[in-house]
C-alpha cells in the first residue's frame, strides 16, 4: 500500500516528489519546517515562525554548474531535481534549445528562473537571434530576462542608448507577461547593481529591475560595502546570486578567488542573506558557478549542503528575536 504524506503544497509518494503549488519543492518545505524547528521558539511563538517560513527563498543554479554543454535538458533537470533545488537559470542560444528545457522541467514541477542574453549598444538590432521567437514560449512563465549590457567599440558614455534599448526590451517583455533584470557583469558596460541602477533612473518600464551578483561585486571591489549596494537597489531588485567567495582585491586569482562551491571561502555570504531580507527582499537566489573545476553534481550537493545551514541560521534570527 502506498503511503502519502501532505506538507503544505507538496505530496510525497514513497519518497517522489510532485509540485502541487507553484515555486515550492520538497526542499524548501523541508527547510521551512526545519526553520520552525530552531532551538528556543515556542509553540505560542505562530506569527514568527510563519515569518520564517515565508522566508525562505527559492534557489536555483545557473546552468553554469549543471554540466552546461555537457549534459542533456533531461539530466540537469533531474540533477536539479534530486538535489532540491527550486529550477535552473538557463544561457539563452535558441528557441529549439528553450523548447527542450522547458519539456524536461515542466514535469519535474521545475521552473525556468531565468534566460539570460545579452544586448549590444551599438548595433542596429541589440537581441540574439531567436529570441523574440522564444519570448512566447514563456508566456506565463514568471522567467525573468537576465540581460547583460555589452560594452561598445567606441567606448564613452551610453546610458541614453542602454535605457532606450532596455526599455524597448520590457516592453517587448510585458507582451507576455515577463520581466528584464539587468544582470551586472565585470568588464561590460554595466558592471555593477549601482551601473545598473544608473541607466534604471532612465528606463520607463515598470517591468525592469536590477540584480545583485556577489562574484562581480566582489571582482569590483564592492565586498566591504556590499549592504550598502543592496540597500540601494532593493526597491528595483529582481534578483540575487551567490557563491562561496574570497575577497581578495587586486589578487591575480581572478574567478577562482570569487566563484566557489558554497561551502568554501571566507567572504560572509551569510552576512548577505541578512542584507538582502532587511532591505526585504524575498525573491529568488541563484547559485554562480561558472568555471568551477570538478563534478558538477557533487559540487551543487555541497552548495545545496551550505544553503540549508545559511536557511537554518536564519531561520534561528528570526525565532529568537
Amino acid at each position: 500500500m502506498k503511503r502519502f504524506v501532505n506538507i503544505g503544497f507538496k505530496v510525497v509518494q514513497a519518497g517522489v516528489c510532485r509540485r502541487t503549488g507553484a515555486g515550492t519543492t520538497l526542499s524548501r518545505v523541508l527547510l521551512s519546517l526545519s526553520l520552525l524547528a530552531v532551538p528556543g521558539a515556542s509553540p505560542a511563538s505562530g506569527a514568527q515562525e510563519t515569518t520564517a517560513a515565508a522566508s525562505v527563498p527559492e534557489f536555483f543554479p545557473l546552468d553554469n554548474g549543471v554540466g552546461r554543454g555537457a549534459w542533456t535538458p533531461t539530466q540537469q533537470a533531474a540533477c536539479v531535481q534530486e538535489l532540491g533545488f527550486d529550477g535552473i537559470g538557463y544561457n539563452y542560444t535558441k528557441p529549439e534549445d528553450l523548447a527542450a528545457w522547458l519539456k524536461a522541467l515542466s514535469p519535474r514541477g521545475l521552473k525556468l528562473y531565468s534566460l539570460y542574453f545579452s544586448i549590444t549598444l551599438d548595433r542596429q538590432d541589440p537581441y540574439p537571434a531567436g529570441l523574440r521567437e522564444a519570448l512566447p514560449m514563456l508566456k506565463g512563465s514568471g522567467t525573468i530576462l537576465w540581460v547583460t549590457v555589452a560594452r561598445p567599440q567606441a567606448g564613452g558614455e551610453w546610458d541614453a542608448v542602454a535605457a532606450q534599448r532596455i526599455d524597448a526590451l520590457g516592453e517587448l517583455a510585458a507582451q507576455y507577461g515577463l520581466r528584464v533584470a539587468i544582470y551586472p557583469h565585470l568588464g561590460l558596460y554595466v558592471a555593477t547593481a549601482e551601473d545598473a541602477l544608473r541607466v534604471l533612473a532612465r528606463v520607463t518600464r515598470t517591468n525592469v529591475g536590477v540584480t545583485v551578483n556577489l562574484c562581480h561585486e566582489l571582482a569590483s571591489g564592492n565586498g566591504p560595502r556590499l549592504q550598502e549596494v543592496i540597500a540601494k537597489a532593493a526597491p528595483r531588485l529582481m534578483l540575487a546570486t551567490i557563491c562561496g567567495a574570497t575577497d581578495k582585491q587586486g589578487d591575480a586569482g581572478g574567478w577562482s578567488n570569487y566563484i566557489q562551491t558554497l561551502d568554501r571561502g571566507d567572504y560572509d555570504v551569510f552576512g548577505m542573506f541578512v542584507a538582502l531580507q532587511r532591505a526585504g527582499y524575498r525573491g529568488p537566489i541563484g547559485l554562480q558557478c561558472y568555471s568551477i573545476k570538478g563534478d558538477p553534481k557533487e559540487n551543487l550537493r555541497k552548495s545545496m549542503g551550505a544553503w540549508r545551514g545559511y536557511m537554518t541560521r536564519l531561520g534561528a534570527q528570526k525565532t529568537t528575536k
